[in-house]
């Protein structure tokens, strides 16, 4: 199945959004996120599809609750309830970046492999060479020892436009020093009003 982005999701529909059961209306989105825990039954999660319009929808699991609903939903993300808003964020990608992917892109890998973790290092202190080095030297250090990693979403977030030296080390550093068998990954970049900020987000799932 192919996705066309028709006239309605153009400009005022994010990419990904975040949903409450308490909502009065559901806004329209491609990518329907909800956090697991807050109970979403099979009836809701249907209602929350068909008013929300989304093309699909994404489990966020803050704890070790189990789910059963993976006929409707297409994956699950695990992360801390403090970084829901920021896993959001980077699925709510954008192709106007650097390095820019789409929503097909993002529901390939969702296909592939349904369960992924959410990692994150965020630096305050400018964004150079050095910084990326740091950037990516903690992300890595994230990674469970000996992990043999499948498919990999990795965002980075800056104040300003990184350069294409700094994203080609960031991408060949995190690439030699993850263990995979086969690696499917997708970069993306994207620009934050935060001054001297550099993020490094990622999504992965285990093999």
């Amino acid at each position: 199945m192919k996705y066309h982005m028709d006239e309605s999701y153009i400009d005022d529909t994010p990419n990904a959004f975040l949903y409450q059961q308490i909502m009065d209306r559901y806004p329209k989105s491609v990518i329907g996120c909800f956090i697991i825990s807050e109970d979403w039954g099979e009836q809701a999660l249907l209602e929350l599809k068909e008013k929300s319009e989304a093309w699909f929808l994404v489990g966020l699991q803050i704890n070790d609750m189990d789910f059963d609903r993976l006929d409707i939903i297409e994956g699950i993300v695990r992360c801390q309830p403090e970084d829901v808003n920021q896993v959001v964020k980077l699925l709510n990608i954008s192709p106007r970046g650097l390095i820019g992917i789409d929503v097909i892109d993002i529901k390939s890998l969702f296909e592939r492999e349904k369960s992924y973790k959410f990692i994150q290092t965020h630096i305050t202190d400018g964004f150079d060479i050095d910084m990326a080095k740091k950037a990516a030297n903690e992300l890595v250090g994230q990674f469970p020892k000996n992990l043999n990693i499948k498919r990999l979403l990795l965002g980075m977030e800056s104040s300003e436009s990184p350069s294409l030296d700094n994203i080609s080390y960031i991408v060949a550093f995190i690439e030699k020093n993850v263990m995979a068998d086969e690696l499917y990954t997708y970069y993306c970049t994207s620009m934050t009003d935060e001054p001297n900020s550099f993020h490094l987000k990622a999504i992965y799932a285990e093999a």
